[in-house]
């Protein structure tokens, strides 16, 4: 099942302090070289799931006090490669906006709160 997010995920994106070093030649580097050595969402594979790896995460999220740190921005103990499902899903404070099943059908919103029902018309 393929699930969507708002763009609430997305909204705030990289700070200032970090997108100067996501865009780095070094990060490119070591952001290639995980994935190589990780090809597979590290968090599905615990579960059993095989999903290929899309993007490397930072288990500590890169902020003002540590983006310098150099253990936070490249040490293997704080890199994650995950899949697009699991790093929405990290970030994301919100639950899918919807869904669709394996058909590519339309199965909810993915919220069953008062917020969905008024966003979408559903009655109790």
């Amino acid at each position: 099942m393929k699930k969507y997010y708002g763009s609430e995920a997305t909204k705030t994106g990289a700070r200032n302090y970090a997108r100067k070093f996501y865009s780095s030649k070094a990060w490119e580097k070591k952001s290639k070289a995980y994935r190589k050595a990780h090809p597979l969402c590290e968090r599905c594979l615990k579960k059993g799931i095989y999903t290929r790896s899309t993007c490397v995460h930072h288990k500590v999220h890169i902020d003002q006090d540590n983006y310098r740190d150099i253990h936070i921005l490249f040490g293997d103990s704080n890199l994650e490669a995950l899949c697009d499902l699991c790093h929405a899903e990290e970030h994301s404070k919100r639950k899918p906006s919807f869904e669709f099943d394996e058909n590519g059908m339309l199965i909810g919103c993915g919220r069953e709160d008062d917020e969905c029902k008024k966003e979408h018309g559903k009655k109790e």
